[in-house]
């Protein structure tokens, strides 16, 4: 059984045109832990339906009295779109604990610098880790490069100048703007990874140095190659993903045969359960529509909440997702993500 709480809203602050923050009270006795960079998931019901989205907390534990995440708008986005126009103060919103692995532990006792690599709403988990960084190990350095289309989208641009301000010689702030406009401090253009090596010698080289990039896609992956082409080793690179990428057009030519639709068996505490995965759905959402409690949590393959196992048959998983390369090989699949492509499939959950 999923464990929830009810968080008070104490404050809605707007960020920016299409970004708002949602402030949540801590509880008084039991304060809700959680480390740098993790996300919180909400359950919002919208038009009688309880769905799931998980945003990253901009707070930083043991630095700011609420815990609080980032909402920003999206076309066609169900949650945010409702979040955006309805979420107020004194409201109280449904959640699952903190989660992710896109973290950092702050350690008094180190002396690294930690890079940041950001674009739009990218800088969400990104603040947390800085702030806790400034705060909590006085020995490192924090570098920020983030991307946006001009300053007016810029989340957090005024906490982030105060952070520069109280922290100048430990925080190096390095804005990419696509349209920069009369904003002179700044890079024109966007995070590309034929610029990365230059932004590096922007700022202190040292011998321990951590990097993490959250951000679109694009930017992400250019963010990472900019890295790599710098000779940054890779264990030294984090990725935060909000989303499994889109299949590639290669991957939908093999896998074509997902547009069938597929009955499969399920096998879950002792029941077995038979039922047809649609032509362009996946497993968990037609586990769902047949009832079925399964644990999960993003949908989006970048939990790990729904781990299953395959246990006959074949099934396409878009890449991007958390899982190691030998839990894949182990047979492991994250059923939000996956569609069967053999008329012979038999799902295990442990």
């Amino acid at each position: 059984m999923e464990k929830t709480l009810k968080l008070k809203v104490v404050d809605v602050v707007k960020e920016t045109s299409d970004a708002i923050s949602i402030h949540f009270k801590q509880p008084f006795f039991r304060k809700i832990k959680y480390t740098p960079g993790q996300f919180l998931t909400l359950l919002v019901n919208v038009n009688g339906r309880v769905e799931r989205r998980c945003y990253s907390l901009n707070s930083a534990p043991k630095v700011d009295k609420t815990i609080s995440v980032t909402v920003k708008r999206i076309k066609d986005g169900k949650v945010s779109n409702f979040l955006f126009d309805n979420v107020k103060k004194g409201d109280k919103v449904q959640v699952l604990y903190p989660m992710g692995e896109f973290t950092i532990t702050p350690d008094v006792e180190k002396k690294r610098h930690i890079v940041l690599f950001g674009a739009g709403s990218g800088i969400t988990p990104l603040i947390s880790i800085l702030k806790s960084i400034l705060h909590k190990e006085p020995q490192s350095i924090v570098s920020l490069f983030y991307g946006n289309r001009d300053v007016e989208s810029i989340i957090f641009n005024q906490e982030l100048t105060e952070y520069k301000n109280v922290f100048e010689d430990r925080l190096h702030l390095v804005h990419i703007l696509e349209s920069p406009g009369d904003f002179k401090d700044c890079y024109k253009g966007r995070v590309e990874r034929t610029q990365v090596p230059e932004y590096l010698k922007k700022v202190p080289q040292w011998d321990t140095t951590e990097y993490f990039i959250c951000g679109p896609s694009g930017m992400m992956i250019e963010a990472e190659e900019g890295l790599k082409a710098a000779n940054v080793d890779e264990k030294a690179i984090h990725i935060e993903r909000f989303s499994a990428p889109p299949p590639t057009s290669k991957e939908m030519k093999n896998a074509g045969a997902f547009l069938e639709n597929r009955e499969i068996r399920l096998l879950q505490k002792g029941k077995e359960h038979v039922f047809t995965v649609k032509a362009n759905s996946n497993i968990l959402e037609a586990a769902l529509d047949e009832k079925i409690s399964l644990p999960y949590v993003c949908m989006d393959g970048i939990c790990g909440s729904c781990k299953a196992k395959v246990a006959q048959g074949e099934v396409f998983m878009r890449d991007g997702h958390v899982l190691s390369e030998q839990e894949v090989n182990d047979g492991i699949i994250l059923p939000c993500i996956c569609h069967p492509i053999s008329n012979d499939v038999v799902v295990e959950y442990a």
